[in-house]
């Protein structure tokens, strides 16, 4: 860190400290990590959203997982008046769309495919 602190400021640029956050991706969880700039002890983050996908300290996608569930079906919940058919077609479009973003990058456990499965089977396929 002190590297790249030090070759940005070279080019002018300044490492925000109240914005950087450091994050220590393990199965074992709770270590800590002291990393200083210039003195100041830099945050740790156990969780944090980029490019729209979850990332978490365990590195596991369950959290993702349920986090995109949760926004398909916020997704969906807002559509009451609408027939049974047109339901099943907008959960194809809408909340599978809205589920599956990005999860060609998660690693799946038993128990992400488990909860992912009663939506599937609920959509009429």
């Amino acid at each position: 860190m002190t590297v790249l602190h030090d070759t940005s400021e070279e080019y002018g640029m300044r490492t925000n400290m109240k914005k950087t956050k450091v994050m220590h991706i393990s199965r074992k969880e709770g270590r800590k990590l002291t990393i200083l700039i210039e003195g100041h002890k830099l945050d740790q983050a156990e969780q944090f959203v980029y490019l729209g996908s979850l990332v978490t300290e365990d590195g596991r996608c369950t959290k993702e997982v349920r986090r995109s569930i949760a926004l398909g079906k916020t997704a969906f919940s807002k559509r009451k008046e609408l027939s049974l058919g047109l339901k099943k077609r907008m959960i194809k479009v809408l909340v599978w769309s809205t589920v599956l973003y990005d999860s060609e990058t998660w690693t799946l456990r038993q128990e992400d495919t488990r909860s992912l499965w009663p939506l599937r089977s609920g959509s009429g396929d």
